[in-house]
């Protein structure tokens, strides 16, 4: 059982991993910029950002932290921290919408804090 079954992106991993216009990368246990995550899970896709929409918008009324970028009144970016899995172990999603309904829906599982996410995502590689 994975570790975001409960999670509504689950779904869209399940869903979209084989699709036409879409890359998943799934890495478990590794090192990301420095930051030790037990599992790694992306989607890059094209074409799909209404059909993703609902999960992402089901998921950030569970979430316990939102943080998000908005650009022209259209959030274009952010992530959620969901509800730990157990002790030390946070979930986060994280997404950023490009043009032509396109984007990146990433879930990422680990000791991470909010601050290093944060750190990972944005800072100066």
């Amino acid at each position: 059982m994975s570790a975001q079954q409960k999670l509504q992106i689950e779904q869209v991993f399940d869903r979209f991993a084989r699709a036409k216009n879409c890359k998943m990368v799934l890495l478990r246990h590794t090192s990301l910029r420095g930051f030790q995550l037990d599992v790694y899970k992306s989607l890059t896709y094209k074409n799909l950002a209404p059909v993703i929409e609902p999960y992402l918008k089901a998921d950030r009324k569970q979430a316990k932290k939102i943080k998000e970028v908005i650009e022209d009144g259209r959030v274009i970016s952010g992530y959620y921290m969901m509800t730990p899995l157990k002790e030390g172990v946070n979930r986060y999603i994280l997404f950023g919408k490009g043009t032509k309904n396109s984007g990146t829906v990433i879930y990422i599982e680990g000791a991470l804090t909010p601050d290093e996410i944060m750190k990972m995502c944005y800072s100066q590689r």
